[in-house]
């Protein structure tokens, strides 16, 4: 018999650099585990709703509910637990202990001296993952952006250009240093950059000397309002779980018959670099079956390709889609 998967939310709340973790009381589930506090996902109830709910009833605070991190699913036996991580800010109220007989704040790098419960551990990796990506490019976004920039990927423009008019509305997806938003600029393309990371869109804004919006994959939220959506080596980052859902929201901000363009480091499996930057990698085949559960596109083309990368090479796998019209 298959077992009911009951869904769970997990907050993952962030203060001062430090991370709050929770321990189960005595005579609860798991008790003496640690865990990211939240709870049970309610009928008619988004997991957003669920949080500040949960967070009410078992600390007494108030909250607002930020990013998505990922999921979790675990077989305890007698229940299979899918468990849902958001981060989450801590707006007002004391803690009061209801279900737990501990908190602890943790710096990251604390967050394996604890024993966590079983589902929170792949939270707890991908929470890890996300934020040394983020860290890395917060303490290093000048540094990145000038050597960026100076790399040269024109030969991919043209792929993606024939497949839009000539007065088309371009939105880069994670901008970076703004060196393709320029260029698209200059050949009198509308172009709108976006980056998730505040300090890399400042980079981008003094170059291009015009505004770039903070916004992350997770949060896009255009409505039909671009002809491309050009994303080179900046979805590279997001959590393999996902890309689904990010792939849902760039074909929200495409017209009908709008086209993105999209790439990624080759390989078989994800990967943490010497930057302690989380990739999630693709090889022609594994994009291709990704690509293909998604109704609301048509593959144009995947191709991989050799390009110079600081001391050596880096295979990428690239691919151009078509949103359907509805």
């Amino acid at each position: 018999m298959n077992k009911k998967i009951i869904n769970v939310t997990a907050a993952v709340i962030v203060k001062d650099g430090k991370v709050l973790a929770a321990r189960r009381g005595p005579g609860k589930h798991l008790e003496g585990y640690w865990e990211f506090p939240g709870g049970k996902l309610e009928e008619n109830e988004t997991p957003e709703e669920c949080l500040e709910r949960e967070l009410t009833e078992e600390f007494s605070i108030s909250s607002t509910v930020g990013a998505y991190i990922g999921e979790s699913v675990y077989d305890y036996g007698e229940k299979v637990v899918r468990l849902l991580g958001y981060e989450v800010q801590h707006t007002a109220g004391d803690f009061k202990l209801v279900d737990h007989d501990e908190l602890r704040w943790l710096e990251i790098d604390q967050l394996a001296g604890v024993k966590w419960a079983p589902a929170d551990i792949p939270l707890v990796e991908q929470f890890k993952a996300k934020a040394a990506t983020e860290a890395y490019y917060t303490a290093n976004a000048q540094d990145y952006c000038d050597e960026t920039r100076a790399f040269d990927v024109g030969d991919l423009y043209r792929l993606f250009l024939d497949q839009l008019a000539d007065d088309a509305h371009i939105l880069e997806l994670g901008c970076g240093s703004g060196r393709d938003s320029k260029a698209f600029m200059d050949m009198g393309y509308i172009v709108t950059p976006v980056d998730g990371n505040a300090e890399v869109a400042a980079c981008a804004e003094q170059y291009l000397g015009r505004p770039v919006a903070v916004t992350t994959f997770q949060t896009l939220d255009y409505q039909k309002a671009f002809d491309g959506v050009w994303a080179s080596a900046s979805l590279l980052h997001c959590p393999r779980a996902q890309l689904p859902d990010v792939f849902t929201r760039i074909s929200q901000a495409l017209k009908d018959g709008g086209v993105a363009y999209l790439s990624f480091k080759w390989g078989d499996a994800d990967s943490v670099d010497d930057r302690g930057r989380h990739f999630t990698n693709f090889t022609e085949d594994s994009l291709k079956g990704l690509l293909g559960t998604l109704t609301e596109f048509i593959v144009i083309k995947i191709w991989t390709e050799t390009k110079p990368l600081r001391d050596g090479e880096q295979q990428w796998v690239n691919a151009l889609v078509r949103k359907l019209a509805r």
